[in-house]
C-alpha cells in the first residue's frame, strides 16, 4: 500500500491520538492480531463474540506501531507499555475503517471496477481481473472481503502502482452496498441478476434489486452499468438511470451478444460474442454455461477500460476455478465437483448442469440446504429437486432439515432407493462408503453455513 502517516489515520478516522508520534510511518492496515507485520496500523473491530481491544497487546506484541481503539481505559493501559507507539481513540472502530479506506481510495487516479449480483459475482470479479491483468497491474477482491469490512481492507490493501481494481460487493441489507460505493466510486459497475438471496431479509426481489443498483448511485453520466439482460426483474427498463448502461444477453438486441454456444463438459465452454460490429470467438478452461454469462460481462467490462479482444481472450484461458467454485477433483475413481462455497435455486441449478456435462458412470448430486430464502424456501428446494430429477441425476443425497424438500421433489422422478435424506453430514459419512462408487461423478454444494466442503473432503480422502 501506499504509506500512511499517523496523522492521516487520525484525521481520516477523527480519532484521539493517545500517545505517540503523529509523523510515524504505518505500511499495512490489518484487523487480525495474528497476521500482523512490523510497521502495520491494527484495527480493534469489535463482533458479536470478541473485543478487538483486547488484541492490540498482540498486535503490537507481533510488530503493530499503531493500533485504532475504542476503550479508553484498554488504549490507556496499551499506550503506558508502549508510549513510542501510536494509540488512536476512536468512538467507532468499523465506522474509523470505512473513512481511513475512503481517504485513501482518493489518493488513486485509476479505472475501478465494482461488481455485485445475486450469484456469480465472485466469478464474474475472478473473470474480469483475469482479463484486466493482461494489460493493467490490477488489484481485486481476495476471497472473503466483500462487505464492510473486508472492502475498506481491500482498499487500504491497494498497491502504490496499481493501474486497475475489481471490487466485488456483497450484501446483507439495504444500505451496505451504497457504503461501499461511496468508498468506491467506480468507473463501470457490474450486476450480474437479482435472485433469492436473502430475500428474507429483504422482503422482495424488487428489494433486493433496490439494494443492488446502490452500487450505481456514485455513477456519473459519463460512468457505466452493465447488467444480463436475461432477467425478469433485473432488465434495461428497471436499471435504468443518470449513467451509460449497457448490456450482454443472448436475444439480439444487447449490446454484447452470446451465439454458438458450445458445452465441452469438464474441459470448459466454447461462444462467440458479438460487439462492437465484430463477432468474436472465446474460450473458457472453466465449466458450466452460466459461465458464459459471467464471462460476457467481464469482456463487456474490459472492454470498456480499453481492453482489446485478444487480450480478453488471453485472460479468459489464464482464468483458474476459484476455491470451492467448480472445482472438478478427483480420487479413487471418482470424480468431485466442489461447488461448497454457497448455494442458491439459480446456482444449484447451474451446477446441476454442469454435472449432468461431466463425463462418468452415475451421476449423484449431494445437496445441503440453501438459507436466508424466506417464506417460499419450502418450494425452492422442492424446485430444485425437481430440476435435478427432470436434468438426469440418478441419485440425490438431501443434507439439513430444510433439504428434505429437495428430496421430496426429486423422488418425483427417481426411484425411492436412490433418494436419501439426512439431517446432519456426519449421518450421512458414516454410509457413504455404502453409496459412492468408483466411476460417479458427484457434485456436493450447499449454502456457506452448511460447510458441505466437509463432504468433499471425506470423499477424497
Amino acid at each position: 500500500m501506499k504509506k500512511l502517516t499517523v496523522e492521516e489515520i487520525r484525521k481520516a478516522a477523527a480519532g484521539e491520538l493517545i500517545t505517540g508520534n503523529d509523523e510515524s510511518i504505518i505500511s499495512g492496515i490489518e484487523m487480525d492480531s495474528r497476521v500482523i507485520k512490523a510497521g502495520d496500523c491494527f484495527f480493534a473491530l469489535t463482533g458479536e463474540r470478541s473485543d478487538g481491544n483486547d488484541y492490540a497487546l498482540p498486535a503490537f506484541e507481533n510488530g503493530a506501531v499503531c493500533a485504532v481503539m475504542t476503550d479508553r481505559k484498554k488504549a490507556g493501559e496499551l499506550a503506558e507499555r508502549f508510549p513510542d507507539r501510536a494509540v488512536i481513540l476512536v468512538d467507532n472502530a468499523e465506522e474509523a475503517l470505512l473513512a481511513l479506506a475512503k481517504y485513501y481510495m482518493q489518493k488513486f487516479d485509476i479505472i475501478k471496477i465494482a461488481v455485485t449480483g445475486s450469484n456469480g459475482k465472485t466469478t464474474t470479479k475472478d473473470m474480469i481481473h483475469a482479463i484486466m491483468s493482461v494489460k493493467y497491474k490490477t488489484h481485486k477482491t481476495p476471497v472473503n472481503r466483500n462487505n464492510l469490512i473486508g472492502l475498506p481492507l481491500t482498499v487500504l490493501s491497494l498497491d502504490e502502482d496499481a493501474e486497475a481494481a475489481v471490487f466485488e460487493m456483497g450484501m446483507d441489507i439495504a444500505g451496505e452496498i451504497h457504503r461501499m460505493a461511496e468508498i468506491v466510486k467506480p468507473d463501470i459497475a457490474v450486476i450480474t441478476n437479482v435472485g433469492v438471496s436473502h430475500i428474507e431479509r429483504l422482503g422482495s426481489r424488487e428489494d433486493i434489486l433496490a439494494a443492488k443498483l446502490e452500487i450505481t448511485d456514485f455513477l456519473k453520466e459519463d460512468d457505466t452499468l452493465i447488467i444480463w439482460d436475461g432477467g425478469d426483474v433485473l432488465t434495461r427498463k428497471s436499471a435504468e438511470g443518470n449513467y451509460r448502461l449497457l448490456s450482454a444477453g443472448n436475444d439480439g438486441r444487447s449490446d454484447f451478444i452470446i451465439s454458438d454456444v458450445v458445452n465441452k463438459g469438464e474441459d470448459g465452454m466454447e461462444f462467440s460474442l458479438e460487439y462492437n460490429g465484430e463477432m468474436e470467438k472465446f474460450k473458457l478452461g472453466v465449466p458450466g454455461e452460466h459461465n458464459v454469462i459471467n464471462a460476457s460481462l467481464a469482456i463487456a467490462a474490459a472492454s470498456l477500460a480499453g481492453v482489446a479482444k485478444e487480450e480478453a481472450k488471453k485472460g479468459l484461458l489464464n482464468l483458474k476455478a476459484a476455491e470451492k467454485r467448480m472445482n472438478i477433483r478427483g480420487a479413487h475413481g471418482i470424480k468431485v465437483i466442489d461447488d461448497t462455497y454457497n448455494a442458491s435455486p439459480p446456482a444449484v441449478r447451474a451446477a446441476i448442469d454442469v454435472l449432468i456435462s461431466t463425463k462418468g458412470v452415475r451421476k449423484i448430486a449431494v445437496l445441503g440446504d440453501m438459507l436466508d430464502l424466506g417464506p417460499k424456501s419450502c418450494d425452492y428446494h422442492r424446485e430444485v429437486g425437481k430440476y435435478a430429477g427432470e436434468r438426469g441425476v440418478e441419485v440425490l443425497i438431501g443434507i439439513g432439515q430444510m433439504s428434505r424438500f429437495t428430496c421430496e421433489g426429486a423422488a418425483e422422478y427417481l426411484e425411492k432407493e436412490n433418494v436419501r435424506h439426512f439431517d446432519k453430514k456426519e449421518d450421512f459419512l458414516k454410509i457413504m462408503s455404502d453409496i459412492v462408487k468408483s466411476g460417479d461423478v458427484i457434485l456436493v454444494k450447499g449454502s456457506r453455513g452448511m460447510a458441505m466442503e466437509t463432504v468433499v473432503k471425506k470423499i477424497l480422502e
